[in-house]
């Protein structure tokens, strides 16, 4: 009797990461009936990854054998968490104002911020990696490209594996760019650039892009680990993100699925053939329960997340409410109608949730009436955005909230805060659905820029314009084709790359 296909996806438990595997798991519930779904992630990403395979069984069409997804738990820490630690320098890096010395400070710690793992650490999540893996025994091993101890296991070993990436093409592709375009033409990540790159701008680009070649070989961590992983085995090589197209080519051989379609990305010249733009890569989430559906259906909402790890003081929240209330009561005074808020509010420093006292009670008192502040939204940002009451999505440019507003057809306003959410909010104007709207006051915000960025898209002269915009592309994208199309590649490996193993 053949022995039952199974999968096994290693990922970080930040949902940035993870947020395309828990999307594919699902779509392969629906469409592969009898293959074994494998998850091994750290203790944080349990719960979500209980609810989606709960939420996939019970959606899944009656025929399919109801197979709940499997979690296997790694002890340690996940890679989000690791890389807020001091050593590291990402708290840092993300409070900087982007310019040609601060830009290129964070950029030399790119190779740290790829592996934020004390030595002792990496290894112990890589053996524990290795267990699991002899363990489940998997037809086929997935892996996010930010656990790079499994990265480095997978690419150790003759098994089939693929690499599933949050990313865009251009995060992968530009080393296979011709004539050394990747230099000149496209933003150099955390550079927060513009593009097209003026002929003015196109020697810092290409500084900067110098600078993360001498990062790549200069930053010790990388060495240090290496010398720490030959000690497993001499042949042990450590492989990170920058190997796999962001700073060098990938493996040979090795697949990559990409959450992207390329016309929602910067032009290619050339997409390489082991990258497999699948289009948006966004989880299915149960839709609002009936309370937020019925407040959200008051007035046309304007929905406010930055993400989870953008926390506000006081007074970069109190310049937020203000603009959002001056583009409330605007709408009325010119009789475009009535609008409402959704704030969910990440605060610097500890709070009680949803207790808004002293300064906070002043920030929430700014809003008034015109909306609602909150530190916690029991509905999925998804769910929100997909009860048709959203007509502008706030939000920091991170890949999984710019795709789930773009599927969702909802125009946004991007408030990009550090590295490749810069690009986003490239990507938001190019493709006409919405506004970056902190160019001058970057990493964070000013009152005034925001509420003319809000104005423009709410009601101003191409608001219109950009509201049908993100309707066609939405239409486009449907929320589900990108986690179907990534499901499909994965059956066809499964169904004519049966491993050989050694």
């Amino acid at each position: 009797m053949a022995r039952p296909k199974r999968v096994l996806f290693f990922t970080n438990s930040d949902f940035g990461q993870a947020n395309v595997v828990l999307a594919t798991a699902h779509a392969l519930i629906h469409n592969a009936p009898g293959i074994e779904i494998h998850v091994a992630s750290f203790g944080a990403l349990e719960t979500a990854v209980k609810k989606t395979s709960d939420y996939a069984l019970e959606t899944a069409p009656q025929s399919n054998a109801k197979t709940p997804i499997t979690f296997h738990r790694l002890d340690g820490v996940s890679w989000g968490p690791a890389t807020f630690r001091p050593g590291v320098g990402i708290d840092e890096a993300n409070n900087r104002t982007p310019n040609l010395i601060n830009s290129a400070k964070t950029i030399f710690l790119i190779p740290s911020i790829m592996l934020p793992w004390h030595p002792d650490e990496f290894t112990f999540i890589y053996h524990q990696s290795s267990s699991i893996l002899s363990s489940v025994n998997p037809s086929l091993t997935i892996i996010e490209p930010l656990f790079t101890p499994g990265l480095t296991l997978l690419n150790h070993l003759s098994l089939p594996w693929l690499v599933l990436a949050p990313n865009t093409l251009k995060d992968f592709a530009l080393p296979f760019q011709p004539h050394l375009s990747m230099l000149w033409k496209y933003p150099m990540t955390c550079s927060a650039l513009p593009f097209p790159l003026p002929l003015h701008l196109v020697p810092y680009n290409i500084l900067l892009s110098l600078v993360a070649l001498a990062a790549l070989l200069l930053n010790p961590r990388p060495r240090a680990l290496t010398t720490h992983l030959r000690k497993i085995s001499p042949s042990l090589t450590l492989l990170t993100a920058s190997e796999l197209g962001v700073l060098k080519p990938p493996p040979p051989n090795l697949r990559i699925l990409i959450s992207i379609a390329p016309d929602l990305d910067y032009p290619l010249a050339n997409v390489p053939r082991h990258l497999t733009p699948c289009g948006p890569i966004v989880r299915a989430v149960r839709p609002a329960d009936d309370a937020m559906k019925a407040w959200l259906a008051q007035a046309p909402t304007v929905y406010v997340n930055l993400g989870t790890h953008l926390k506000a003081t006081i007074p970069e929240a109190m310049g937020m409410a203000r603009a959002l209330r001056e583009v409330v009561e605007r709408s009325e005074a010119i009789g475009h109608g009535r609008l409402q808020v959704l704030w969910k509010v990440g605060r610097a420093g500890g709070w009680e949730r949803d207790v808004f006292e002293g300064g906070w009670g002043d920030v929430v008192q700014a809003l008034g009436e015109y909306g609602r502040v909150t530190d916690w939204v029991e509905a999925e940002p998804k769910a929100v955005l997909e009860s048709g009451r959203v007509v502008c999505s706030v939000n920091h440019g991170g890949a999984n909230s710019f795709y789930e507003a773009l599927c969702a057809g909802v125009p946004q306003v991007l408030l990009p805060p550090w590295s490749d959410c810069y690009d986003f909010g490239n990507r938001v104007e190019m493709l006409g659905v919405g506004v970056w709207a902190n160019k001058k006051a970057m990493p964070r915000w000013s009152q005034g820029e925001l509420a003319a960025a809000l104005g423009e898209v709410l009601f101003g002269p191409r608001a219109k314009e950009m509201a049908e915009r993100a309707s066609e592309l939405a239409r486009r994208h449907p929320e589900d084709a990108g986690r179907e199309v990534a499901a499909r590649g994965i059956m066809r490996i499964l169904e004519h790359d049966e491993p050989k193993r050694t």
